[in-house]
This record gives C-alpha cells, structure tokens and sequence, in this order.
C-alpha cells in the first residue's frame, strides 16, 4: 500500500469552527471553508488565550468562491482591493473598510455555495495565538477550518486539542 495519512502529517481539521477559538500556533495556515451560503457575515477576530478577548485581524486577501459544493464547478478568485464592494458576503476585519458582499447569492451571475480563504499563523500579532472565526446570517451555513503545514507532525491521537 502506497502514500501516508494526511491527518497529523499534513493537517488538523475543525469541521464546526464558527465561533470556536482555536489554536493557530501548531500550524502554518489555516483554510476556512463557508459552505450553504446564504446570507451571512463572516468575522475574524484574534485573542491571546482561548478565553481572552476578540481583536479585529487585517487578514484576507483572496476570496475563493465556487457555485457548488460537490466539486463539479470550478473555483473563481477575488481579490481584495480596498475601497470596492462586491455583493455576496460580509467580511470584517480587512485593511480599510469591511470587503462587503451583501445577498450572498449572487455574484456575476452565479450562485455562490461555497466560499474560501486562507489566514496566515504569520499574520497574527503578537502575543496572539488564537483565531475565532465567527459567523452570522441565516441559510443553513457551515465553516470548517483546516489548518496545514503543521509545526510538529503526530499521529492523529496525539494532535493537539485546538479550542482549549
């Protein structure tokens, strides 16, 4: 049998992560995925500890989106450009203005059910260690993060417990 497990090696996953601060240090990234989108807002926030307090993260440069969610569309690109807004979803905490996206239902013409976008562990400030990524709005949303290029590789049992 060829190839090797991805989890613990490559990656971490928080299949539930909206409004679950997790840990950001043990990784290089991390990938958020907003699934079932609707109308929502998506903030990202960064604390010193697990129970400390939310401070607005600059962090997302490129939003990725697709019209599904079962991998039979392509990904299409958007890049931040400050100043400019395009309908579809909220997104607080970037440089200069809050990158807005209002009815997320639309965008050129398609139907966005998906959309992604990657945070850097080099981004955070510091002494913050933690990211809370937090949803709102309505449409039966999910967010997932993965986080990758982990610092230290282990087995999947002895993975570090991310939101504690």
């Amino acid at each position: 049998m060829a190839g090797m497990e991805v989890l613990g090696r490559n990656c971490n996953v928080i299949p539930v992560a909206s409004g679950q601060p997790f840990k950001m240090r043990e990784a290089s990234s991390a990938l958020v995925v907003v699934t079932g989108v609707s109308t929502t807002s998506v903030s990202i926030t960064e604390r010193s500890s697990f129970g400390g307090g939310d401070t607005n993260l600059a962090c997302i440069k490129n939003l990725y989106y697709s019209t599904a969610v079962n991998g039979t569309a392509a990904w299409g690109k958007i890049t931040y450009v400050p100043g400019v807004t395009i309908a579809g979803l909220y997104l607080t905490g970037l440089p200069a203005q809050t990158f807005l996206f209002s009815a997320l239902n639309t965008y050129t013409s398609l139907t966005i059910t998906q959309v992604a976008f990657t945070l850097f562990t080099t981004e955070l400030s510091d002494p913050f260690n933690y990211l809370n990524v937090t949803m709102g709005g309505s449409g039966g949303v999910t967010c997932s993060v993965i986080l990758s290029d982990l610092v230290h590789q282990r087995g999947p049992a002895n993975l570090p417990i991310l939101a504690a």
